[in-house]
């Protein structure tokens, strides 16, 4: 009776590992309605929306399917000091419930020296409020663009929440195939089976979180920047602008030359300085030796003359 009942489970295992990777991988109602009773699915109101199905016109059921849109949107808006208005934006998202998930601020030089301050920012306000934040927003400044984008979702919520539940039914049945177990050898396969489905059911749970979190929450890319500087338009030329023009160059060249003569001077007094005395030792020096050979010459020029 023992081998008959080992050799009975030995067929059995084969079989069920077809199936449970048949109901896998096309996600049936039956492996949904298989897992049910074990491991209640995260999307719950997907789950409780079919005993409301109706009877459809080909003679099945058409359920109620609850329509899934991710929503996020961006605003850009003008305002006359960024940091306030960064401030003033934390506390408008902090009030309809929402969280600053990215902020940067960038500042831009342009060749005139005109410093540009430019902040981004991403908040994160239930889907629910978001129109009513994008209200909001024009209390900050002037609101000069806004995108709003949507996306239906509710195909991927539908297809894996099913991948879910087929899974569970899955795990469900090998674990009770593993305590069944007639051999070291169907045990580990059974194993192996079970791991490679909890990872399946673990990714896939991971999926579903995150399409949960872009249906619940929906980010707003706000970006806040100062008023583009004026451009000032030229003067028509004139007589008053003829006149100006001319006692600008003429001041300008006064600083040129004051601004000349203040770095020569120094150099001028030690010229000074020095150059004087040495003119004035080297006149001296040329005055000795003419005088004296005249004086010599006129002595001895008078005895011959008296001769």
């Amino acid at each position: 009776m023992s081998n008959l009942r080992t050799l009975g489970l030995a067929a059995l295992v084969p079989f069920v590992l077809v199936v449970g990777g048949c109901s896998a991988s096309s996600a049936s109602p039956a492996a949904g309605s298989a897992a049910e009773g074990t491991v209640q699915d995260a999307s719950a109101p997907e789950a409780k929306a079919a005993p409301d199905a109706k009877p459809a016109e080909g003679g099945g059921f058409a359920g109620t399917v609850q329509v899934k849109v991710a929503r996020n949107a961006s605003a850009t808006i003008t305002v006359t000091d960024v940091e306030i208005a960064a401030t003033r934006l934390r506390a408008l998202a902090a009030a309809v419930g929402g969280v600053v998930t990215t902020e940067n601020l960038v500042t831009r030089v342009d060749a005139k020296g005109i410093t540009t301050p430019t902040s981004t920012m991403v908040i994160s306000v239930p889907a629910d409020t978001m129109d009513s934040t994008l209200e909001q927003l024009k209390s900050l400044g002037t609101l000069t663009s806004r995108v709003i984008s949507s996306e239906d979702v509710t195909t991927q919520v539908a297809d894996v929440a099913s991948r879910v539940r087929a899974l569970e039914g899955s795990i469900a049945r090998l674990n009770e195939l593993s305590k069944k177990a007639g051999s070291i050898s169907q045990l580990t396969e059974l194993e192996s089976q079970l791991t490679t489905r909890i990872e399946e059911r673990d990714s896939l749970v991971a999926q579903q979180k995150s399409l949960a979190g872009r249906v619940a929450q929906s980010p707003i890319t706000v970006t806040l920047q100062t008023p583009p500087p004026a451009v000032v338009e030229p003067e028509t030329p004139g007589f008053l602008s003829g006149l100006a023009a001319g006692w600008n160059a003429l001041v300008s060249s006064s600083r040129v030359l004051l601004t000349i003569v203040g770095a020569l001077l120094p150099f001028l007094l030690l010229v000074t300085l020095i150059g004087v005395p040495v003119v004035v030792w080297r006149r001296r020096l040329r005055r000795v030796p003419v005088t004296a050979p005249v004086a010599e010459a006129s002595k001895t020029t008078a005895p011959e003359a008296a001769e």
